[in-house]
């Protein structure tokens, strides 16, 4: 390594640091045209210019299975283990509501991590095809965070709602 540049093969790598710590990099895979993977921070991994953060889930259950949703706060409460930036949020039933829609709310720290909150229409089980599409007002949740979920509307007959949070460690 000569300047922070080191030659395999005729292939560049580039990193920038002391000693044996590297706190950036690019590494070119064949030509400079060819496939470039950087490191620009700690846990941020690029190739091509474009970040990879593995997409995760956490999916938690609202109710049981068999008894029809009843509304109520804090109907579960679970820490994150670790930091998280939220992309997502999707609730489901296995049974649906004949009327009304089931409503969720999720908080961090008692705080609702949405402007408009997650429901689910009557007559189906997901909220991805809400009328009504759910927005995330807080997508960074810290480690160790207390988060809760509320069932704000119960819907009619519906049963084992389940609420997913999907996103990447941060």
């Amino acid at each position: 390594v000569s300047g922070g540049v080191a030659s395999i093969e005729g292939k560049n790598i580039a990193l920038n640091g002391t000693g044996e710590t590297w706190t950036t990099g690019t590494i070119e895979l064949g030509n400079a045209s060819d496939t470039t993977i950087t490191r620009s921070a700690a846990g941020l991994i690029a190739v091509e210019g474009k970040k990879l953060s593995p997409t995760e889930s956490f999916c938690v259950a609202v109710s049981d299975e068999t008894t029809a949703l009843t509304t109520g706060t804090a109907k579960v409460t679970f820490r994150m283990p670790y930091a998280f930036t939220l992309t997502a949020i999707r609730a489901s039933v296995n049974t649906v509501s004949s009327s009304g829609l089931p409503t969720f709310d999720v908080n961090e720290g008692g705080v609702s991590v949405f402007s408009t909150t997650l429901t689910i229409d009557a007559s189906e089980k997901t909220s991805t095809t809400a009328a009504t599409a759910a927005v995330i007002s807080d997508t960074s949740l810290a480690d160790d965070a207390e988060m809760t979920i509320d069932q704000d509307v119960a819907g009619t007959g519906a049963k084992g709602a389940k609420v997913c949070l999907i996103g990447y460690q941060t």
